[in-house]
């Protein structure tokens, strides 16, 4: 008689939330061995849902009533034990069930038809390289280094690039948005025409995604630049691994959805598990390059009299009525004067679209959004729209106090300094760059086409958020439209942001090219003490601010955004998380008192505080996993008012 074929016992993550912070793993039979890593279909209550393969062994008797079979195999093997460990790692340390960890790794959910283009194999000198030069492990270091101007960053990418090319190796790149990352892949195919350069961003389909995943796993690609995503790929045969602008915190942190991670510490833990470098690449590195520990390298870019800072007083340039000149009559002429010159031109924006904010003309109240309580911002289609959640009003809207249907705008977006450019004479060669603009993938690809090689007389009008890392010609002129905005936001680190803002941009200039800022506070330190002392001495009061506050890069954060249940309201939730971790008194964890975060009506938040060097205690950790799913935690926010 035959002997049958054995049966497996396969522990399944489902790939969708699941109430708790609890263990995901689900029990299921199958008739043959799936590999570890898997996609696979499984019946799920009366669903039919997506999970990951883990653990497998013989079933030692016969099925259980309770056991049901794993339905269809969709992507064998796909994630490789390395991606598995760093899940289980991220979903214990960010307090996220493992199945929500599990499905960031998965740009695609089923296996694709037919490829879109064929997938580049290792070549056999790729693979003879591979085996000449294995370098002896390294032990992995947090390294800021820093460069003078954003064409030395570009040089040094280079030659990173080269070494990675010769040892048969991969670089890793991350950069923080979308169009840099393309833009530097452009470049460095130029720069390395033999090498195989990918850029991996949430522009890419998912069959395109699915693609370069199995490049890179299978060695055809040298070098690959991604947003915070790619460290997600099946990273392997690393080089060194590298943040462009790391200090860029906003973009590289998944903050507006659960879970919530910062992409800088993945990376670097990644380059751990690889034993190869971390590198944080920028011409104006974070506060932290300026601690005496700090391990750092290269100098960053100071202003100078080749490249100066000058402020413009918009106070001169005043208008009746209280509404400022969004282009006041000295950047006009410097404009002028940069066009003659054929020198390409930076005009930065706080905001896209026409105004900053509005106000009813009758009764002055301020135009907000039902949602979240910012302030709406007119768009050029005739509505209002929240840049914070993306509510829309009708195309016509009223006041909704008087129902007066006439508004003021003030401030300046993009699109209206784009308009006052034309107006003024500049109507050619004007390139607007922000999220409205990379709407849809063409509308991309043909700003990338406009940026890869700009007119001499291009005016590239920007937010501060988009342009921060372009790989952009040399510039003759870069002018700043409110830059001391954001200073008026309750932010601990809002002085740091915009001197790193004056840094990064004074970094694009060319030799003999000037920075130019519109303020209504010309003589403020921003731009008369901090850009002629040395960047040390600027450092030294903001880091000695945040240690008398306990605020990072000396304390480590942990908020808890309470939101509200149908039972519960988001007071009662936090009422609850200050008995439960009261209780604990551990020695240098203090719990704060809960309050509501700015601009928000019902979410309370509560904060935990710690020294930096203080290890999470044990009982802390163990409290953080029981609380209630309601409950989001965010470790080291970028902000206390999420």
């Amino acid at each position: 008689m035959a002997k049958s074929s054995p049966l497996y016992h396969i522990d399944v993550v489902p790939l969708t939330p699941l109430y708790g912070r609890r263990d995901p793993r689900f029990s299921y039979v199958s008739p043959e061995l799936i590999p570890t890593g898997s996609l696979v279909s499984i019946s799920f209550g009366k669903r039919m849902l997506v999970g990951v393969t883990l653990d497998a062994k013989v079933l030692p008797g016969p099925v259980p009533e309770w056991m049901k079979f794993i339905g269809l195999v969709l992507l064998p093997g796909f994630l490789t034990p390395e991606q598995i460990a760093l899940a289980w790692n991220l979903s214990d340390r960010l307090y996220t069930p493992l199945g929500i960890m599990l499905k960031l790794f998965f740009p695609i959910q089923r296996k694709p038809r037919a490829l879109k283009t064929p997938l580049v194999e290792p070549s056999s000198t790729r693979s003879s390289a591979i085996k000449k030069k294995r370098k002896k492990r390294i032990v992995t270091t947090d390294c800021a280094e820093a460069v003078p101007d954003d064409t030395a960053l570009f040089d040094r990418l280079v030659a990173l690039g080269k070494s990675a090319q010769q040892d048969g190796k991969l670089l890793c790149v991350l950069v923080p948005e979308i169009l840099a990352a393309e833009l530097y892949a452009e470049k460095l195919r130029t720069a390395l025409p033999e090498a195989a350069i990918h850029s991996f961003t949430s522009r890419r389909t998912a069959k395109e995604q699915y693609e370069i995943y199995r490049a890179i796993r299978g060695g055809g690609v040298d070098i690959v630049f991604g947003t915070r995503q790619i460290v997600f790929a099946p990273l392997h045969n690393l080089s060194a691994v590298i943040a462009i602008d790391s200090e860029k915190q906003l973009s590289y942190t998944q903050w507006e959805m659960a879970p919530r991670y910062d992409a800088i510490e993945i990376a670097f833990e990644i380059a751990q598990r690889e034993h190869v470098p971390f590198i944080r690449l920028s011409a104006a590195p974070g506060i932290g390059y300026f601690l005496p520990d700090a391990k750092t390298a290269g100098t960053p870019f100071i202003f100078d009299a080749q490249r100066p800072l000058v402020a413009i007083d918009l106070r001169q340039s005043y208008k009746r009525g209280g509404l400022s000149q969004p282009l006041s009559p000295r950047l006009i002429d410097a404009l002028r004067e940069a066009r003659s010159a054929r020198q390409p031109v930076l005009i930065l924006v706080k905001q896209r679209g026409i105004a900053r904010f509005s106000l009813c003309a009758k009764c002055q109240t301020p135009v907000r959004c039902p949602n979240c309580q910012a302030a709406l911002s007119e768009a050029k289609e005739g509505h209002f729209r929240c840049l914070a959640c993306g509510y829309r009003t009708t195309l016509f809207p009223s006041c909704k106090e008087c129902g007066h249907m006439h508004f003021k705008n003030f401030g300046a977006g993009t699109e209206k300094i784009a308009r006052d450019l034309t107006r003024a004479g500049f109507g050619e060669h004007i390139i607007v760059v922000d999220r409205d603009a990379q709407a849809r993938k063409a509308e991309t690809e043909s700003l990338i086409a406009a940026l890869r090689t700009p007119s001499p007389q291009a005016i590239i009008v920007a937010t501060y958020e988009s342009a921060y890392s372009l790989p952009l010609p040399p510039l003759g002129l870069v002018a700043l439209i409110e830059p001391d905005q954001g200073l008026f936001y309750p932010d601990f680190q809002s002085e740091e942001r915009l001197w790193r803002e004056l840094r990064r941009f004074g970094a694009k200039l060319a030799l003999h090219g000037k920075m130019l800022v519109q303020t209504f506070q010309p003589e403020a330190a921003f731009w008369t003490t901090w850009v002629h002392q040395a960047l040390a001495l600027t450092a030294a009061p903001l880091l000695e601010e945040r240690q008398m506050l306990h605020y990072p890069p000396y304390y480590q954060l942990i908020r808890l955004d309470c939101y509200p249940k149908k039972d519960k309201t988001s007071l009662a939730i936090a009422e609850e998380i200050e008995v439960t971790l009261g209780k604990l008194k551990l020695a240098g964890v203090e719990i704060l008192p809960k309050y509501l975060p700015f601009g928000r009506k019902n979410r309370y938040h509560v904060l935990i505080r710690l020294p930096k060097e203080l290890p999470i205690p044990v009982e802390l950790h163990t409290a953080l996993h029981t609380l209630d799913p309601a409950v989001h935690i965010t470790r080291n926010p970028l902000s206390l008012h999420g």
